[in-house]
């Protein structure tokens, strides 16, 4: 999709009013896929592709030029009567953003899309908007099956579905390699508050590996039979747009210097956590989603401070029934 973006607003007007945009108003692309490949291409991956549901339209044409600018082989599905998606963020001084969105393409991935992407059996596919798109969610399954059975690792982050049913979620489960939520959505599946319960919760109903992150608390994982509680790097945060996004590219970053990602031992896998820390941490230090998340500022974050973070995180052994 894409993002327009006026921050720094003394006030929204009432009906009538003009206000002006002191930082000015820019166009960014915006969406997880986009997000998350751009990050990978900054951490340094040669051959990311992604793929999202576009209009035949500038704004798609805006799209695929910016992938290719940053690095990444654009793959869409593009429609002719519908329309690039588009998001409005507005930031007025000292308060939280606004955003008014539509659901226009980027709903509308179809699984057949996807499918054929995996026949060239990527080494990892990531999905980032389980929840929102209207064709996909119901073929879950079937799109992880067959990642499966090329032996690609998934990766999948899930957003609160437009209609409050996890259902989709839920029956696709035991496909996931390793799922990443938050602790709200966590909550909202599991109704439970609880990171470390919640992740056994989510065990419960069929997930394999569960990643929950808390922000500035850090994140609860488990993997097999073990809990992993580790801390969050130390940061001046400057905005959060995209900190999931690149928690997820620091993780896939990790993963693909191994030999086979899926087999990902625990303490590689602790390894891989970590790196989505850093990444995420990066992320914040700038406004803009993908800003920061380059590979010489989450080394240096590493440097610095994966000595401590390690220090301080817990693993534990649980019994899951």
């Amino acid at each position: 999709m894409v993002d327009i973006i006026a921050t720094h607003l003394p006030i929204i007007t009432p009906p009538g009013g003009l206000v002006y945009a002191p930082d000015g108003i820019s166009i960014n692309i915006g969406g997880h896929a986009a997000n998350v490949s751009i990050d990978l291409a900054q951490l340094g991956q040669k051959s990311v592709t992604a793929a999202g549901c576009i209009g035949n339209d500038m704004l798609g044409g805006y799209i695929q030029k910016t992938l290719k600018k940053s690095g990444v082989e654009p793959s869409p599905q593009i429609l002719d009567e519908t329309p690039t998606a588009k998001n409005i963020s507005l930031t007025v001084e000292g308060e939280d953003r606004r955003f008014i969105a539509e659901l226009a393409a980027n709903t509308l991935l179809t699984p057949g899309h996807i499918i054929k992407l995996l026949k060239k059996q990527p080494r990892v596919l990531f999905l980032g908007t389980i929840g929102g798109l209207k064709y996909v969610d119901k073929a879950l399954p079937i799109i992880l099956k067959s990642a499966r059975d090329g032996h690609t690792t998934t990766l999948i982050d899930v957003i609160p579905p437009t209609e409050p049913n996890w259902e989709h979620l839920i029956q696709a489960l035991r496909y996931i390699d390793i799922l990443h939520l938050n602790n709200n959505e966590a909550y909202l599946i599991t109704g439970i508050s609880d990171p470390k319960k919640a992740v056994i919760a989510l065990r419960v109903l069929g997930a394999n590996t569960i990643v929950i992150t808390s922000a500035s608390k850090g994140l609860t994982a488990l993997r097999g039979e073990t809990i992993i509680s580790m801390p969050a790097f130390k940061v001046n945060e400057v905005d959060s747009t995209g900190a999931g996004d690149a928690f997820c590219a620091g993780i896939i970053n990790y993963l693909l210097t191994l030999k086979n990602p899926i087999d990902a031992t625990l303490h590689e896998f602790q390894y891989a956590l970590l790196e989505g820390q850093a990444a995420g941490a990066a992320c914040v230090t700038s406004s803009g989603a993908t800003t920061n998340v380059k590979a010489e500022k989450v080394r240096l974050l590493l440097n610095e401070q994966s000595g401590t973070v390690l220090s301080l995180s817990t693993k534990s052994i649980t019994k899951i029934d």
